[in-house]
Formats: structure tokens, C-alpha cells, sequence
């Protein structure tokens, strides 16, 4: 029999009476329990033999026993360190052991699929392979462990075999002799890759919108076109993380000129200057990108330059405002990057609010000039009607005198509107001639013919137009080429010359009575007279009246 020194209860050890599970003590046994126990018997099992017998025969069957149980105990710890071997080995996470000194022990299947590592080609040697350059973190740890200290969660990173650098969470544990003296560490590293990257994205995330935030806030304050291109700049580099960055807008040549840069030469924005993707009138333009300009297909020149400026990736965002090409922008890296489709899309936005800001600044812009216009306008509106005033009663009184005036302030109202209709600083010269002359094309027939090449011409230009075409054709109503059933006037215009800001609008009237010069000149003849530059004036042919003005466009 056996008895529990705890329990002291007693076991036969015959069938299955004994407890399923005991291993060796340091009497013979432990219970099932974990207590020791001794071998004995119990007191109504005294054999009718003598005490000497009884104990011989007692005596073997201890030592019977404690063979078999040291038997099974070690069958039974053989079989505990084959599942914690298996557990080990097949667990994803890379589990591996070294010694005091940093050489590694042990190594399993999820440290080789982490590291890259098979476990001959580490064991034997120091854990510093592992272990980044210039990262310290690894004695530390070791000297932590050596006091008995555990270290959980340690983020840090750990170099792949083919040198790339993963991010790791390690724990850490001693491992102890069978006298509790700490011989080495136990260490479990799990990969957080994908947390990492994560997070990295979501701070990205987070850092354009505080850029953009941030911009649309100075957009909203910005009060000159400075303000608003460097506001552009700052969000362009801080959301996009490049380097450099430009902004570049059309002049009134059509020309792609830079108005705001980062960290670019003067010899470079010279040498690319001008150098756009689309044309002005290019609808619906598209981002371009260039992840690698050594592998672009370039002018052999236009690489060389931007190659020479230390620039290996760039990609151009247009601007557009109210609609239409503006300019671009741009952004430049020192070497090949890959532009992503959220790169692009963010780039988009930041061009959209930097059109807006710029349509904001122009529209300002026009309407101080429209109020400063209205003033010099209104002023020359009084000073005309002032000097028509005087010139007509000076001639004319009574009723005729009003009717001529009222004429002449109402082909002064149609060359306002004409000005109105279109905008306030320029009217096609088709449109003015087409308004000034429409009131004596009332009979249906074409007696007046015009023609000329699609021009613009200033207000200015087109108000002291308007009031010149109105005399010629009252005079030619009154006496002239239209005071009869067939008198035809002729009007047309063309350049001085291909590059010539100025043209050349002639008058000419035939069919019309015999023409004598006046005897005094008139309204209409001072006001032509001092419309244009060099060459105006009038020529009383028989044949019929010849005007020619001379008008800058």
C-alpha cells in the first residue's frame, strides 16, 4: 500500500487504484496531489508471518515501485517537452532563446519566416546580426534579464537577412537552471508591419488635413497675390513631402511664367521657362508625373537641365481658374518617387483651392478697377456731354438744337452699352461700328456696308468711335451719300502691319450730291480730327466724303 504523509489516505496498487497521475519524491512518490508520500501498510493488513518477513517482502516492493514510477515520470516529462517543443516550433511568432553573452540557442520556423534566417545559420552566433547598426537596445535588455527582470512589449526593429528593417514588439523572459540561477533569455518577437504602417498612414493622413486646413485658413486671409502663392507653397511641401515646389501662371502673352518658387536655381527657372504641357486653351488638362526622370522620355537638353538641378522626380498639377488653364504647379523630389493615386487627388485638391484663391484675389482686383473705372468714366460722361452741349446750341437752337443733342447723347448711351454688354475695358470694333450705325439702317436697305478683320479695341477708343461714326453718318443723312434714294457708304478697317497695335478705319461715300468743303468746321470735324493719332481727318472729294481715323488697339 501507499500513504499520502498529507492526506493519509492509502492507495492499493492493485487495478486502477492508484492515482492517474504521481512522479518521483523524495520518499519513493508524490500524490496525485503533489504531496509526498510514503510506502507502508495499513494496520488490519499485518501478514500472520513474522515482522522480519513482512518487512523484506515490503522492502522490494518499494523498490519496485519507485523504478516504475521514475519510469513513468520521465516517459510523462519527455512527452510535457515534446508538446511545448511542438507548440513552439509551429507558433507563427518568432520565438528563439540565447545565452547571457547575446549568442542565440535556439531558433524556430516563425523567427526564420520573420528574419529571413534558417536556424544553422544562426545558432552559434551572436544576436547582434540581427540587431540594426546603430541600435543599442539588445545589451540593455540582456543585462535586464540577467537580473531576473521580464521585459514586455518592447518595440524596436530587427534586420530582415536581405537588410531590410522590421518592426518588432519583443518580450523578453529569463530562463532558469534547476537552482533558479538565470542562464539565459527566452525572447518572442512579433512582427507589427501592419500596424506600423498603418499608423504611419494615418498620421500622413492626418498631417495633409491639418495642411490643407491650414491653407484654406490663409487663402481666406490672404490679401495679395504673394500671400496666397506662399500659403500654396507651404501646403504643397507639407502635404506632399517633397522638397522643392513652384507655381507657375500665364502672362498676356500666353507665356507660362514662374510668380512663386522653392529651392530652385535662377539658371534653371530660366532655362525651363515658358516649357508647359498643354496650351492655354487646353480643356479639361490632366496631372503629369514623371516617377524617374533618368528613365523618361526627355528632350536629350531639357534632361540634362533638370538632371543638372538635381531634380529625379517631378510632376505637374494644373491651375485652372473660372474654368479655364491658368497655370500649373509643380512639385520635385531629389530621386525617383512613386506617385500614388492619393498623392495625385491631394495634389488636385490643393490646386483647385489655389485657383480658387487666385479667382478670389482677381476678382477683388476687378472690382477696384471697375469702381476706379466707373469714376474716370463718369467724370468723361459729364465732361462729353458737356462739350456736346456747347458745341450744338452754339449752332443750333431751338428745336433742331435739342434734336441734334438728344442724337448725340443717345449714340453716346449706345456706346456705353455696347461696353456694358461685353465688359467694361474692351468692345470688338465690329459691334461698336454695328451700334453707332444701326439707327440709319432703318429703311431695310443695305446702303451701309461694313467689313473688317475680328479686332478689340479699349473704351476709350470705342467711345470717341462711336461719337465719330454718329457725326459722319447724320452728315451723310443731311447732305451726304445718304440724302438721296442712292448714295452707298462703305466702312471697313484693317492693321498697320502684322505686329501694329493700331489700324486704319476708313469712310467712304459715293452716290451721294456733289461735295463742297464747309466754310467753318463743326462738332464732327473737330471731334474727328482729334480722335486718333497721325493720318485722321476728312477729304471733301466731288465723288463723296473720305475719312480716314488712325485708332490704337
Amino acid at each position: 500500500m501507499l500513504r499520502c504523509s498529507a492526506c493519509l489516505s492509502w492507495n492499493r496498487i492493485d487495478n486502477r487504484q492508484l492515482p492517474l497521475t504521481f512522479g518521483l519524491g523524495a520518499t519513493g512518490y508524490l500524490c496525485s496531489h503533489g504531496e509526498r508520500g510514503e510506502v507502508g501498510t495499513t494496520d488490519h493488513e499485518v501478514s500472520n508471518n513474522g515482522p522480519a518477513e513482512r518487512q523484506g517482502l515490503l522492502g522490494n516492493l518499494a523498490q519496485r515501485l519507485q523504478d516504475g514510477v521514475r519510469a513513468t515520470a520521465v516517459a510523462l516529462g519527455w512527452s510535457h517537452a515534446q508538446r511545448l517543443a511542438a507548440i513552439v516550433e509551429s507558433s507563427e511568432d518568432a520565438i528563439l532563446s540565447v545565452d547571457l553573452g547575446g549568442t542565440i540557442a535556439t531558433w524556430n520556423q516563425g523567427a526564420g519566416a520573420l528574419l529571413g534566417y534558417e536556424a544553422d545559420e544562426v545558432i552559434g552566433k551572436s544576436i547582434m546580426m540581427i540587431v540594426p547598426p546603430g541600435r543599442d537596445d539588445e545589451p540593455g535588455i540582456l543585462e535586464r534579464v540577467a537580473r531576473g527582470e521580464h521585459v514586455h512589449h518592447f518595440e524596436t526593429e530587427r534586420r530582415h537577412k536581405d537588410g531590410s528593417l522590421i518592426p518588432v514588439s519583443l518580450s523578453v523572459s529569463p530562463i532558469l537552471d534547476s537552482a533558479g540561477v538565470v542562464i539565459g533569455a527566452s525572447k518572442i518577437a512579433r512582427d507589427i508591419s501592419a500596424r506600423k504602417h498603418f499608423e504611419k498612414a494615418l498620421g500622413k493622413r492626418a498631417e495633409e488635413q491639418a495642411a490643407l486646413y491650414q491653407f484654406t485658413d490663409r487663402l481666406f486671409r490672404a490679401a495679395t497675390a504673394q500671400d496666397i502663392h506662399e500659403a500654396a507653397l507651404d501646403a504643397i511641401i507639407r502635404a506632399l513631402g517633397c522638397e522643392r515646389a513652384s507655381i507657375l501662371l500665364f502672362d498676356t502673352s500666353g507665356v507660362m511664367k514662374f510668380v512663386a518658387w522653392r529651392g530652385l536655381s535662377d539658371g534653371y527657372r530660366a532655362a525651363v521657362e515658358g516649357h508647359s504641357p498643354w496650351t492655354r486653351d487646353t480643356t479639361n488638362p490632366q496631372a503629369i508625373c514623371m516617377d524617374d526622370v533618368g528613365a523618361a522620355e526627355l528632350e536629350p537638353n531639357l534632361k540634362a537641365i533638370i538632371a543638372a538641378e538635381g531634380i529625379g522626380a517631378l510632376a505637374f498639377i494644373p491651375l485652372t481658374v473660372n474654368g479655364e488653364l491658368a497655370g500649373k504647379f509643380m512639385t520635385y523630389y531629389k530621386g525617383p518617387h512613386r506617385f500614388t493615386a492619393e498623392e495625385i487627388d491631394l495634389a488636385v485638391t490643393i490646386a483647385r483651392q489655389l485657383g480658387f484663391g487666385v479667382e478670389r484675389l482677381r476678382g477683388e482686383e476687378a472690382r477696384q478697377l471697375l469702381l476706379g473705372e466707373s469714376r474716370h468714366r463718369i467724370k468723361n460722361i459729364l465732361a462729353t456731354v458737356q462739350a456736346i452741349a456747347s458745341q450744338t446750341m452754339r449752332h443750333a437752337r431751338g428745336e433742331d438744337g435739342l434734336q441734334t443733342f438728344m442724337a448725340r447723347l443717345h449714340a453716346l448711351a449706345e456706346a456705353h452699352d455696347v461696353l456694358t454688354t461685353e465688359n467694361w475695358d474692351r468692345a470688338p470694333i465690329r459691334d461698336v461700328v454695328g451700334r453707332a450705325l444701326k439707327p440709319f439702317q432703318a429703311d431695310g436697305r443695305q446702303r451701309l456696308t461694313v467689313d473688317g478683320p475680328e479686332i478689340s479695341i479699349p473704351a476709350q477708343t470705342s467711345l470717341m468711335l462711336t461719337m465719330c461714326l454718329h457725326e459722319l453718318a447724320t452728315n451723310a443723312a443731311k447732305y451726304g451719300a445718304l440724302s438721296n434714294g442712292t448714295g452707298q457708304v462703305r466702312v471697313w478697317w484693317e492693321p498697320l502691319g502684322v505686329e501694329s497695335r493700331k489700324i486704319r478705319l476708313t469712310w467712304q461715300e459715293t452716290g451721294g450730291p456733289p461735295v463742297e468743303p464747309p466754310t467753318r468746321k463743326g462738332f464732327g470735324s473737330q471731334l474727328i480730327e482729334s480722335s486718333g493719332i497721325d493720318g485722321s481727318g476728312l477729304d471733301f472729294r466731288a465723288e463723296g466724303l473720305h475719312c480716314k481715323m488712325h485708332l490704337t488697339t
